[in-house]
């Protein structure tokens, strides 16, 4: 049996309603007719030889799969992110389909759990451990010989992103720290009279001129009390800056 709106496999009653628990639709009892939703949704038949079981890369639970316009998507019901073999990911890329997207958002609205409990995340079918992989502004993990994880929503994001509905964010150009060289984002960039600084140099720049000042009025007394009240004022902002 299977449910009659995503086609997920379901153990449904005769006599009562059941929930689905891959897109948490609820189910009308068996005798109901779901000829028209099998039309676009079917389950996946496995042979006997071929039978295995599908773990989520992140949380472990057993994936349940579907099959939408023959594109297999397995889901994972407890943290919602969704497994995509490279047959079916090569489908979802030259023919983005709304459906994709509508199933992946109900996968992620349904999850029981969103916390991320592997570091590393194992590929469902090899031991290989999957690589971090930036589409579309979107960081995937891919095992290059079977697939590709989603977490929950990436796959609705990338499928409206593919169908123009959504635009991908442009990357931050990337910058060198006027004082310790290193790359930053320019959008994260301190501007200072001595050029762009990290947030790093900045504040060991702000602190070395508060200690520099501090020491001034210890030193010349109290002609700079004004002053150095209002200095005063900015190392406690810098100081709430730098707890943050």
């Amino acid at each position: 049996m299977s449910c009659q709106y995503c086609g997920a496999p379901l153990e449904r009653s005769p006599e009562k309603s059941t929930t689905c628990t891959f897109c948490g639709r609820v189910n009308e009892p068996e005798q109901v007719p779901v000829q028209i939703v099998q039309n676009v949704v079917q389950v996946v038949g496995q042979a006997p030889e071929a039978l295995r079981e599908l773990r989520c890369p992140r949380c472990r639970k057993r994936l349940v799969t579907a099959k939408i316009h023959d594109v297999d998507l397995s889901g994972c019901v407890g943290c919602g992110g969704i497994w995509i073999a490279n047959a079916s990911a090569r489908q979802v890329l030259a023919k983005p389909e709304a459906i994709f997207a509508e199933m992946a958002t109900r996968a992620g609205n349904n999850a029981t759990s969103r916390a991320t409990h592997a570091e590393e995340r194992t590929c469902p079918e090899c031991p290989a451990i999957l690589d971090k992989v930036t589409t579309h502004g979107i960081e995937l993990d891919v095992c290059t010989d079977h697939g590709t994880w989603f977490d929950a929503f990436e796959l609705a994001q990338l499928v409206r992103t593919l169908r123009g509905e959504v635009t991908a964010p442009a990357p931050a150009k990337t910058i060198l720290c006027s004082g310790c060289h290193q790359p930053i984002a320019s959008d994260r960039a301190n501007i200072t009279e001595f050029g762009l600084r990290c947030d790093t140099c900045w504040r060991k720049e702000q602190q070395a001129e508060i200690a520099a000042f501090d020491q001034k009025v210890a030193n010349q007394g109290a002609s700079f009390g004004v002053a150095g009240a209002v200095l005063g004022v900015a190392a406690v902002m810098l100081g709430a800056a730098l707890d943050s």
